[in-house]
C-alpha cells in the first residue's frame, strides 16, 4: 500500500507541474485548447487529491482506542474540510461558466484557481505527515511500555 502511495504522490506532483505549465501557456498564449487541458488537469488534480487521502486513510493504522481515534479525528477533518472547499471551487467556476462563457479563459480565474489547489493539496501532505508521525510515535510509545 506504501508503494502506491508512492505512486499517486508522483502522479500528484506530475499533474502538478503540468497544471502549472499549462496555466503559464494558457495565460501566454490564450488558445482555447490550452484552456480546455489547463481545466482537464485541474480535473485531474482533484482527483488525485482525493485518491491519495482515500489510499493513506486504509493504510493507517489503530494501535490505541483513544489515540488513534484522535489522530483520524483531526487528520479526517483536516483533509474533508481541504477537498470539499477545493471541490466548491471548482463547482463555482463550473456553475459561473454557465453565466459567463468566457471565465474558465480568465487570468485570475485560473492563477487563483492553480494557486489555492495547490495550497489544498499542501495542507493533505501535511495532514498526512503529522498523522504517520503522530501514528509512530503511538505505535513506539506502545509497544515501548509493554516490554
Amino acid at each position: 500500500m506504501i508503494k502506491r502511495n508512492k505512486k499517486i504522490s508522483i502522479g500528484a506532483i506530475i499533474i502538478n507541474i503540468l497544471l502549472l505549465v499549462f496555466a503559464i501557456l494558457s495565460v501566454v498564449l490564450k488558445n482555447n485548447f490550452l484552456y480546455a487541458w489547463y481545466w482537464i488537469f485541474v480535473t485531474l488534480m482533484l482527483l488525485f487529491e482525493v485518491l491519495y487521502v482515500w489510499l493513506w486513510s486504509k493504510v493507517g493504522r489503530n494501535v490505541d482506542k483513544h489515540k488513534s481515534s484522535t489522530i483520524n479525528r483531526s487528520f479526517n477533518d483536516v483533509t474533508a474540510v481541504s477537498i470539499v472547499l477545493s471541490g466548491l471551487l471548482y463547482l463555482s467556476v463550473l456553475f459561473c461558466e454557465f453565466l459567463d462563457e468566457s471565465i474558465k479563459a480568465n487570468i485570475y480565474v485560473i492563477w487563483i484557481m492553480y494557486v489555492l489547489l495547490t495550497i489544498a493539496v499542501l495542507f493533505n501532505y501535511l495532514a498526512v505527515y503529522n498523522a504517520n508521525k503522530e501514528t509512530k510515535e503511538l505505535v513506539e510509545k506502545t509497544f515501548n511500555r509493554k516490554r
